[in-house]
């Protein structure tokens, strides 16, 4: 794309500062281009002037006018500048805008989306909530960013597994057969206490219940009672939180239990493989994990003083798995609360002699719902948490995973519940699925003028009739798309998607609302319609991406 073309404008002028001697032949150069975000700075911009300073001990202006001297820009620019204290700023000519459009418009929308992936598998495991409760908002996000980044990673050209982990094998699982068989004695009548320390959610009491009105056969002796209670109930709840994410638009490739760790014996025989390596040690009983020689961060048991094996134990053997199923980058999406965890993880990915970089941890604020523009519980159960399904029932899907993506994954996330149910352009999911649908009925009155949105590909559409600012900066946007696909990719950033669908969709309501799209001269109209097919394509990809429907009418 026009990015591209920049990269080579800059590569030829570097090259040829090199032959004038003004640059060291062996300096390597890298330039990151970015887009300015004020519109009088350039569609383009470079800080490699910044980057070459120091290794040439000039001034960054300096080497920045250097290096537009020896530019041959007049194709592609209208001018190039130097700015600020040593930016060089790229101002495209319209003509290569609307070129670059009617390309893209012949090759079809899958000539936005950048070859990058190059087949690389990649692993995103995310949600992994515990099967002990239904999913609570904070899980939704987290759904939402997994899903969606799924999405983009495959559309540039990684082959991607989504992956839910199914702790089902710790203390937890424990706990929840416990608070079922209470609840199920107090339903038949019995006195007995319920300890703070169980599960106190409602939820409980319906298991108990489900029990019951299924004349499930229970074991006598508690402790057994005890845990047929944890697999039923956490296979359960682990069927209604496959419900809910289903729902939710959210299928994951594979579900993969930690219990199937054991059962395997992949956990005792990483363990075996680091005590080989000299990466655990002996000390209160207790079997460490020498972290601190990996990190800066404390050692951490891997096997308690009683026999007992933590969740790290687990934890470093499912990783090493996902090493051994041949996947080059693993990706898991965490709460913030789990953020100490980093460092220890980040310690057995070395330990487990694999670069630790291949490794990426996204980590989910948490999510505040506000009606009437104050924080509120919406859930009727005790008021403990926020059900993922009650948000769904209150706004639908669309919304949710909109609103969810409304800002990046480690900013605190207010979810306004009044505003996303709101069927107006205050709503930005409403703003932006309303454009897609204004358009579509463009094409509509369209064809009842007799022209075919269809056959626009049998016309010789002139691009060059698109001369008003309001469609340059149209085309930008469209164009930019993968710009933003590119970044949203690297960075790991979903919510660059609809940060980005928000500019553009206010792009074309902004032009719909002063110009005429079908007026007397056809070739003006059908340039026209070109315009806002490859934009209404962009709607639709990007809010395919999100997993977002795109209404034809509204």
């Amino acid at each position: 794309m026009i990015r591209k073309r920049i990269v080579e404008i800059i590569d030829e002028a570097c090259n040829s500062c090199k032959e004038k001697g003004v640059l060291p032949h062996e300096i390597s150069i890298y330039p990151i281009i970015e887009i300015p975000r004020e519109e009088e700075f350039g569609d383009y911009s470079t800080n490699i002037a910044f980057f070459l300073a120091p290794k040439l001990k000039k001034n960054p202006q300096e080497i920045a006018k250097i290096l537009i001297q020896n530019m041959r820009s007049g194709e592609v620019c209208e001018k190039v500048e130097p700015a600020g204290k040593g930016f060089i700023n790229f101002y495209i000519r319209d003509e290569i805008w609307r070129n670059a459009l009617k390309e893209v418009y012949d090759k079809g929308i899958a000539a936005l989306f950048p070859h990058i992936g190059n087949g690389k598998k990649v692993l995103i495991e995310f949600v992994s909530a515990n099967p002990t409760g239904p999913l609570h908002i904070g899980h939704g996000r987290g759904a939402v960013v997994g899903d969606v980044l799924s999405n983009i990673l495959k559309k540039v050209g990684h082959e991607v597994v989504k992956e839910y982990y199914i702790n089902d094998a710790g203390k937890q699982i424990q706990t929840l057969g416990e608070s079922t068989y209470i609840r199920w004695r107090e339903l038949k009548g019995e006195k007995v206490p319920y300890p703070g320390n169980l599960y106190q959610g409602e939820y409980v009491k319906d298991l108990a219940v489900l029990l019951i009105e299924r004349n499930v056969s229970i074991p006598e002796d508690s402790e057994k009672a005890i845990k047929f209670m944890a697999r039923f109930a956490g296979d359960t709840v682990m069927k209604g939180i496959m419900k809910d994410l289903v729902d939710f638009g959210v299928l994951f490739d594979s579900f993969y239990r930690e219990s199937g760790l054991y059962e395997k014996g992949v956990v005792d025989d990483t363990i075996e493989m680091l005590r080989k390596k000299d990466y655990v040690y002996e000390k209160d009983g207790a079997l460490w994990f020498r972290t601190s020689s990996f990190e800066n961060d404390e050692d951490r048991v891997l096997v308690k003083s009683d026999g007992e094996k933590t969740y790290f134990a687990s934890d470093i053997a499912y990783h090493r798995d996902k090493f051994e199923r041949g996947f080059h980058t693993l990706i898991d999406i965490w709460g913030s609360d789990h953020h100490g965890y980093i460092p220890r993880l980040k310690a057995s990915i070395k330990s487990l002699g694999k670069d630790k970089d291949s490794v990426k941890v996204i980590l989910i604020q948490f999510v505040t719902l506000l009606k009437d523009g104050k924080p509120v519980g919406m859930s009727t159960r005790a008021g403990q948490f926020t059900t993922l399904k009650e948000v769904l029932d209150e706004v639908g899907k669309d919304a949710a995973r909109f609103f969810f993506l409304m800002r990046k994954s480690d900013a605190h996330l207010e979810f306004d519940l009044d505003l996303a149910k709101k069927t107006s352009n205050e709503n930005p999911v409403y703003y932006v699925q309303y454009a897609h649908a204004r358009i579509e009925s463009i094409f509509r009155n369209a064809k009842e003028e007799g022209i075919d949105i269809r056959s626009l590909r049998d016309e010789e559409v002139d691009v060059s009739l698109l001369t008003l600012k309001e469609e340059i900066t149209i085309i930008k946007g469209i164009l930019h798309f993968h710009d933003v696909m590119e970044g949203s990719a690297r960075s790991l950033e979903p919510h660059r998607i609809t940060f980005y669908l928000l500019d553009l969709v206010g792009k074309f309501h902004s032009y719909y609302n002063k110009t005429r799209v079908l007026g007397n001269d056809k070739q003006l109209t059908l340039a026209r319609l070109l315009l806002l097919k490859m934009l209404q394509e962009v709607i639709r990809s990007s809010l395919e991406i999100l997993g977002v429907s795109a209404p034809e009418k509204m």
